[in-house]
């Protein structure tokens, strides 16, 4: 996964360093505007399969991962209004977790570069550390939200490769009539094989059932539906 898109200028967060840094909650997700997808952990599917197809893609070593697919236009989508807030559709939590992130050692990052800092704090900021030095409530909601993530994340991760080793993965190639932009194929995309999965054995099927797996892969299937709603919002 490519965990660091949107990051500028990423930083390791220094409790020394960044004592006076003060951090203001932003509502203008432009940062987005040159994406058409984002990754998803399995616990997303059901939200998002509402607004947006969830599909499989596969990195250069033959890893899975489910994205967020945001636009069949290269490098921009249509979930931003014009003052940069998101829509009412549903926003994944890669997007939410900016501007901070976790390394997989644990260290907590924030970008640098992001219009969210600033060097003193105002009425309108709230610090990330206070004056003994402790985490305050906003960088702990920070951190408790970013451990949740690469906790789901993990559990996601671990689902793709059972689903791999059980080869219920096929291709997914798509081709959508785009009223402005005409014929459009969408390849290299991969989505989970409903008929391989209703053949799986039954202690297969009772230990993805217990895992909320059976769960996810449908709620996956479902979303394809949202092709249509995809489409629609990018005609208009």
């Amino acid at each position: 996964m490519s965990s660091l898109n949107f990051y500028s200028e990423p930083t390791a967060l220094n409790r020394e360093e960044h004592k006076d840094l003060a951090f203001t909650v932003s509502n203008d997700f432009s940062f987005t505007s040159k994406i058409n997808s984002v990754p998803v952990t399995g616990i997303e599917f059901f939200e998002a399969s509402r607004d947006m197809p969830i599909l499989f893609s596969k990195d250069e070593k033959g890893n899975y991962f489910p994205i967020a697919l945001l636009s069949l236009m290269n490098e921009s989508h249509n979930f931003l209004e014009e003052d940069g807030s998101w829509s009412e559709a549903y926003q994944p939590a890669f997007i939410r977790r900016y501007p901070f992130v976790l390394t997989d050692e644990g260290t907590v990052c924030f970008d640098a570069k992001a219009a969210h800092f600033t060097a003193e704090a105002n009425e309108s900021t709230q610090t990330l550390f206070d004056e003994k030095g402790e985490n305050t409530k906003a960088l702990n909601n920070a951190i408790q939200f970013l451990n949740a993530f690469n906790e789901q994340h993990k559990q996601t991760t671990e689902f793709c490769e059972q689903a791999k080793q059980l080869d219920i993965f096929k291709p997914l190639n798509i081709k959508v009539n785009i009223e402005k932009s005409g014929p459009l194929a969408l390849n290299g995309m991969f989505c989970i094989d409903e008929k391989k999965l209703g053949e799986l054995s039954e202690e297969v099927v009772i230990k993805w059932f217990k895992s909320g797996w059976i769960a996810w892969s449908y709620a996956h299937l479902h979303s394809i539906g949202a092709l249509k709603r995809l489409l629609k919002r990018q005609s208009a």
